[in-house]
């Protein structure tokens, strides 16, 4: 009776055994499984069990290795948790983020705002396979796009919008009359001037949602 219960101890004490992050695999048979030394120096490799809509590759940190019936021939490694040199963001009570280690992160905030960082040269991107993007405002809002000089960029492989509102003007200041006083009308050239430029703008805009 004794025997059992000591098996049955030393089961439970081997349910998670604590180990550091040693290794990624990056190819091979092995991609993306990882290599965790435990507490008592035992090495086992496997990719880690993520919760559905969540995935990461964590390049260091502490990770908890779960042993099935405290056997580990049958073993889950759960995602790896942060190491002391990761920087983490700064947040709230209630406030959650996805985040890399030194790299960019998005916060969502107790209060209901969502912050989205690129640090340093870093680049957000937002791609769709043909379909809508929209951004809906209830309530009035505005939407401001800011920039450290205070301009923005929009535009396409053909053209941006300062460089067509620009000519714009620059069209419409060399605008030349034709006809007598009372039947005044832009010359025929400047209207043509006009219509292609027309035909630019629609190259860049849409006319409709």
């Amino acid at each position: 009776m004794i025997e059992h219960f000591r098996e049955l101890g030393a089961r439970l004490r081997n349910l998670f055994a604590v180990g550091e992050f040693q290794k990624r695999y990056t190819d091979g048979e092995k991609k993306d499984q990882i290599q965790v030394k435990t507490h008592n120096n035992r090495v086992v490799e496997k990719k880690e069990a993520f919760p559905y809509g969540f995935y990461a590759k964590a390049k260091s940190g502490k990770v908890f290795v779960f042993c099935q019936g405290g056997n580990m021939d049958g073993f889950e490694i759960f995602p790896a948790q942060p190491g002391d040199e990761i920087t983490l963001p700064e947040l709230e009570e209630g406030d959650a983020a996805i985040y890399t280690g030194e790299g960019g992160y998005a916060i969502f905030r107790e209060a209901g705002d969502v912050e989205i960082y690129a640090k340093g040269k870093g680049k957000t991107a937002i791609n769709t396979e043909g379909g809508d993007l929209e951004v809906n405002i209830a309530g009035g809002g505005a939407v401001k796009i800011k920039c450290e000089d205070g301009k923005f960029f929009f535009g396409n492989g053909n053209s941006n919008n300062c460089a067509l509102l620009t000519g714009l003007i620059d069209e419409i200041k060399a605008l030349v009359t034709a006809g007598s006083p009372a039947s005044q009308t832009i010359n025929p050239a400047s209207q043509q001037k006009l219509e292609a430029y027309k035909t630019k703008v629609k190259q860049l805009y849409a006319e409709g949602a």
